[in-house]
């Protein structure tokens, strides 16, 4: 019989992300986890559909150049993902695991669940700032990554810019830049 051999269902995830990590990394944005479909991420190529986050923080950071066409930013996403790289931003899951279709305060259980293990990643990473995205992610990590001092900047959630929140993510993000908290 053959032994069972596990297998890490994240390393596509971190390997489409290690390829635009950036040399130094000044803002860390921490969004939820992997999604469902295995076809898509925010480092993914190709991804048509139900990339709210992606399209959201790209319009948000390159307002001037990212264009209304979102089709065609879409069809431009390594050019993108390489200006995010360059300009030191990068993205990491707060859970390795899909945890989207769960109730929320189970969500919020598994990611403070995983935080030793972010916290090890973020420690690693040493980013200027950190920045939560989406109310399970702030909610599991803020305690413990502040107790832990890492650089968290928004002292409440940055909501995950679908189902109507696209404007109060940009307005969020907005007030922390403006604030001096967030330096983009």
């Amino acid at each position: 019989m053959l032994a069972s051999v596990a297998v890490d269902n994240y390393a596509p995830y971190a390997e489409a992300a290690e390829r635009y990590r950036p040399k130094k990394v000044r803002v860390l944005f921490v969004q939820e986890s992997p999604p469902y479909a295995k076809d898509r991420h925010f480092y993914f190529m190709g991804v048509k559909e139900h990339d709210g986050f992606w399209v959201n923080l790209m319009r948000f950071l390159y307002q001037a150049d990212f264009g209304e066409d979102t089709p065609l930013e879409r069809d431009r996403n390594d050019e993108w993902l390489r200006r995010f790289q360059k300009d030191g931003y990068w993205t990491i899951d707060a859970s390795h695991k899909s945890i989207s279709k769960k109730e929320h305060e189970e969500r919020v259980e598994l990611i403070r669940g995983e935080a030793p293990a972010r916290i090890k990643d973020v420690q690693a990473i040493k980013p200027d700032q950190i920045v939560l995205v989406k109310k399970s992610v702030f909610e599991g990590l803020n305690e413990p990554f502040r107790a832990a001092g890492l650089p968290v900047v928004n002292d409440l959630a940055v909501p995950y810019p679908g189902r109507g929140q696209q404007f109060r993510f940009a307005k969020i993000l907005r007030e922390l830049n403006e604030s001096g908290k967030l330096k983009l």
